[in-house]
């Protein structure tokens, strides 16, 4: 009896074991049958990843901006599954591919042939952060992503699609034969409207300034040129060296680009926001004109000093050398940038229909090139000081603003989109760095007239001529013949400009405010390019870089031009920000010079004289 009680709970025990077995076998095999066969068959394979290729970016002559280079990594052991890998030189890879090429991997490297002249625009991609995969899931940790200008603006464009090779593996991780291959596809290459040699000349005329330059064609918006100063190298962020002493050179210069109290990686040309000063006169003019406040034959006499109750609002002549201009109006105001004239136009017009002419001509609001970061400048008014300042709009406001100064804030990038309404009879085009087939369908009419226009031009003709403002340009519009519409004599090689001194912060010790010096100017190619034949000397394009010499670049962009047409007009803009060593930049010695270098160049003239000594003859630097 007691042998029977001693089997029962043996029974029962073994019972409940069978049970236990039978459900978990029954769990693995039917229940969760097929998700642990999906793992013992992943088990058994193993997928390699085969790189994308990232899309590329070709300037305007079909020529690589950036371009994909392979970084070579040599397996230990290419039959394992999970290899350790050692970074290899392109001539030890090709030596170990001849004989073993399975031992070799690589992943695509981005390579900018002007790194440095056109980082801010081309800008870079480096390796994709946890940050970014987060906020896109089909990216992948291997994924190459744009940080800064094109590079991350067409970031969804240029992004490839993996390819993929599929392995059988043993117990061990290795590879026993390859199952499939999946091939991959490249991202979308894209053609820029750049002109990367008219970009480095600008650049090198710059110099050592902080500053910015922006070339439009006057007909479409197509920007050729745009430059801000200093720059960085972008090849610094998207490649590794090899070698340690390499590696500590470049993590070297890494630091030093951010900490450099210039901010190189800052885009000023269309993230800058400045007072523009006198630029902003011909917005002043053609507002005033257009609206009927004032006329061609409207005067004003300029005594040096326009006295209102107990406030003086002088003019820059009267200021710097005690002259006055005496009776000018609006095409004499422009040429000599007289501010008694335009304080007085600017009243006529009043603060609010001021306000609108600088809307209408694109200010106040952001142009939508295909670059983040841009800036939308500000167009003050008396309802927004108001709200914003918590203050009233006086007359001494309205004088200020007539002249660009006041709060009125502009980037370079819209200096030259409203400066090429003028060269373009009305149309403002909206620029754009990316090459489109029909670039004129975004050029619409501001509701300027040729009569306004003719006469805006009239006067930025004059500016550039004698007894102007931009003295480097005389001798240019000197060789012009003076008669005919200012439109003929633009097609006959004279050029139209304003210059711009534009005061900023607070009154030094002196009495003076700091200034930044402005230059904008349209002009036509084909004068300047019927000056020259051939080139000098023989040379590839596809050899030149940053580092070649002025007369290299020519030689290789008169070959571009004459295959591929440059744009017949021109709108170019310079901006030159004061600094410590010279807080009193002005539009004619410092932003003009910098135009005069490029137009030389284009004609022909090899050198460019980044640290010209012409001084200004009295009463036409402004």
């Amino acid at each position: 009896m007691n042998k029977v009680r001693t089997f029962i709970p043996i029974g029962v025990l073994a019972a409940v074991m069978c049970a236990t077995t039978v459900l978990r076998l029954f769990d693995v095999q039917i229940i969760r049958g097929e998700q642990f066969a999906h793992l013992a068959e992943q088990n058994r394979v193993f997928t390699a990843p085969v790189p994308a290729e990232r899309g590329v970016f070709f300037d305007r002559y079909g020529d690589f901006l950036v371009y994909n280079s392979p970084e070579y990594f040599l397996l230990d052991n290419p039959t394992q599954a999970y290899s350790q890998v050692t970074p290899v030189s392109r001539d030890q890879a090709l030596a170990v591919m001849a004989t073993d090429s399975a031992r070799v991997s690589y992943k695509p490297s981005r390579v900018y042939t002007f790194p440095t002249v056109l980082s801010h625009v081309v800008g870079w991609a480096s390796s994709v952060t946890a940050e970014e995969l987060q906020q896109n899931p089909s990216l992948s940790v291997r994924s190459v992503v744009g940080k800064t200008g094109l590079e991350r603006f067409f970031e969804r464009n240029l992004q490839g699609q993996e390819g993929s090779r599929q392995y059988e593996v043993n117990a061990l991780g290795q590879h026993e034969r390859l199952l499939a291959t999946t091939l991959g596809s490249p991202g979308q290459s894209l053609t820029t409207t750049i002109d990367p040699y008219l970009s480095t000349m600008l650049a090198r005329s710059l110099g050592e300034q902080k500053g910015a330059a922006v070339v439009f064609d006057a007909a479409t918006g197509a920007v050729l040129a745009l430059v801000s100063t200093p720059g960085f190298d972008a090849n610094l962020f998207s490649h590794t060296p090899l070698d340690m002493a390499e590696k500590q050179q470049r993590a070297q210069a890494l630091q030093s680009v951010v900490r450099d109290e210039r901010n190189p990686m800052f885009n000023r040309a269309v993230g800058g926001a400045y007072p523009p000063g006198s630029v902003f006169k011909l917005v002043t003019a053609a507002t005033g004109l257009e609206n009927g406040s004032f006329n061609t034959q409207t005067s004003v006499i300029d005594t040096g000093v326009l006295e209102v109750g107990q406030y003086s609002f002088a003019n820059w002549f009267y200021t710097q050398y005690g002259g006055t201009d005496g009776e000018v109006s609006v095409v004499r105001a422009l040429a000599r940038s007289n501010d008694i004239f335009f304080y007085k136009a600017a009243e006529w017009i009043g603060p609010d229909g001021l306000a609108q002419g600088a809307r209408l001509l694109g200010l106040g609001a952001p142009t939508g090139i295909e670059l983040l970061g841009e800036s939308a400048g500000l167009v003050p008014d008396p309802q927004w000081k108001e709200e914003v300042v918590g203050e009233k709009w006086f007359l001494g406001n309205t004088y200020h603003f007539g002249i660009g100064q006041a709060d009125l804030l502009v980037t370079p990038l819209q200096v030259a989109q409203y400066t090429q309404v003028f060269a373009n009879q009305g149309l403002l085009c909206h620029p754009h760095l990316i090459q489109y087939e029909d670039a004129q369908s975004t050029c619409s009419e501001v509701g300027l007239s040729s009569e306004t226009i003719d006469t805006v031009l009239e006067g930025m003709i004059d500016a550039c001529s004698d007894g102007g403002t931009a003295y480097p340009f005389f001798p240019i519009n000197a060789a012009v013949e003076a008669s005919g519409s200012a439109r003929e004599r633009i097609r006959s090689g004279a050029v139209a400009c304003k210059t711009g001194t534009a005061e900023f912060g607070g009154v030094d010790e002196n009495g003076y405010r700091s200034t930044h010096g402005w230059f904008t100017a349209i002009l036509d190619t084909r004068p300047l390019l019927s000056q020259t034949t051939a080139p000098v000397q023989a040379l590839r394009p596809s050899a030149v870089t940053e580092v070649s010499s002025s007369a290299e670049l020519y030689t290789a962009w008169r070959e571009k031009i004459d295959r591929a047409a440059l744009p017949e007009k021109l709108v170019m803009v310079v901006l030159v920000e004061s600094d410590e060593e010279q807080p009193y930049k002005e539009g004619s010695r410092d932003a003009a010079p910098v135009v005069k270098d490029i137009v030389d160049w284009m004609g022909g003239t090899m050198q460019v004289a980044t640290d010209s000594a012409e001084v200004a003859p009295a009463g036409q630097a402004e």
